[in-house]
């Protein structure tokens, strides 16, 4: 079965220069190990929500999919009986793919989130993924927060430095999702939630209909919001070299 989840996503700038925005986005969460009867929806084939493996995992454009999820976990003796691997992402509509952010989740036998990769992509054409677990390798819940350096450069008005602190809500109703970005001069607040519907044809058609464009129009966002901070003469950060790991924590 693939979930669909009709999420928001919210952004605020912290700081002098504030800003911030609302937008819907759809998502699915999908198992490639799992059967599912979509007509609409494919896996590595073009329909009118796919997901590719070589849009995800490893370098840009050239992605393994959930193989690399797996070899990434397991070097990081993330390795339980059992264990299932479900990749949160916005779905290509008509082969559009451009997504700022996704999330491959391993979860244990009895359905309890253990790891997240939180694959990070900037306009800019680099990827980075941010590797979340509890020491113990516990249960991540809603108070448990994960703390990661900064390491890719995502937007030109906010500087390298700082430091990420992610927090997963993931159970069989909903997703919510909250990364705070903090630096000493402010930082950014950016969310997704949404509720889990088992993914039809006719939700598909509704996506569609609704925001027809995916992930392209996001793209336009990300670059409206630029443009609007640009105009607020937000300081601009020059683009540094991409970090030459792909995977840290």
């Amino acid at each position: 079965m693939v979930d669909y989840v009709k999420g928001h996503t919210y952004h605020g700038r912290l700081g002098k220069i504030r800003n911030s925005f609302i937008y819907n986005v759809d998502f699915v969460l999908f198992d490639e190990n799992e059967p599912y009867d979509v007509k609409m929806f494919s896996h590595n084939r073009a329909n009118l929500f796919s997901i590719f493996d070589r849009d995800h995992g490893g370098p840009r454009n050239f992605g393994k999919g959930f193989s690399w999820a797996r070899d990434v976990f397991s070097r990081n003796h993330i390795d339980f009986p059992e264990m299932k691997v479900k990749l949160l992402a916005q779905p290509r509509m008509f082969l559009t793919k451009f997504t700022p952010v996704s999330f491959w989740m391993a979860f244990d036998a009895a359905d309890k989130l253990i790891a997240v990769i939180v694959e990070v992509n900037n306009t800019f054409g680099d990827r980075y993924s941010y590797l979340c677990y509890n020491d113990d390798l516990s249960e991540i819940t809603k108070n448990k927060i994960i703390k990661s350096k900064k390491a890719l450069h995502v937007s030109p008005f906010q500087p390298m430095e700082g430091v990420y602190k992610f927090s997963f809500d993931v159970n069989a109703k909903q997703i919510f999702i909250r990364i705070d970005y903090n630096h000493d001069s402010g930082g950014v607040v950016a969310t997704l939630e949404g509720k889990r519907n088992p993914l039809t044809s006719k939700l598909i058609l509704i996506a569609l209909l609704m925001r027809p464009f995916g992930s392209a129009r996001v793209l336009f966002l990300i670059h409206l919001q630029a443009l609007r901070l640009w105009l607020k003469k937000a300081t601009f950060s020059a683009r540094p070299k991409p970090p030459t790991e792909s995977v840290g924590r």
